[in-house]
């Protein structure tokens, strides 16, 4: 083999040849390619989001009703029901409530 091989000699030839103003016509269809995608569409809604904020107010709501105790409620019996109820009772009953009732220490106080 040789050992005084010259590589300039060989030249710098590409193997492939393309067509006059291929690669301009390459660059222009990829530009208009980024400029239809960056083209603004109309507003997106979020519809999930939208369902999402106004479930958590109507819970919310509902929240504030049941902790304000805003739902309608039942009137408080008076003691005048309290002495009703009692004197419907039979006298063994009212006599155990009675024994019940007589030592409470929160009652008595």
């Amino acid at each position: 083999m040789k050992e005084d091989f010259d590589f300039n000699r060989i030249g710098k030839r590409l193997p492939y040849t393309t067509p006059d103003s291929f690669l301009d016509d390459i660059e222009n269809n990829v530009w208009e390619t980024v400029k239809q995608e960056m083209q603004p569409s109309g507003p997106k809604r979020n519809f999930r989001l939208w369902y999402s904020v106004t479930g958590g107010l109507v819970a919310a709501s509902i929240a504030l009703l049941i902790v304000f105790n805003l739902l309608p409620h039942h009137p408080r019996n008076n003691f005048e029901d309290v002495e009703k109820a009692f004197a419907n009772l039979s006298s063994s009953d009212q006599d155990y409530l009675f024994a019940t009732y007589q030592n409470d220490l929160f009652m008595n106080e």
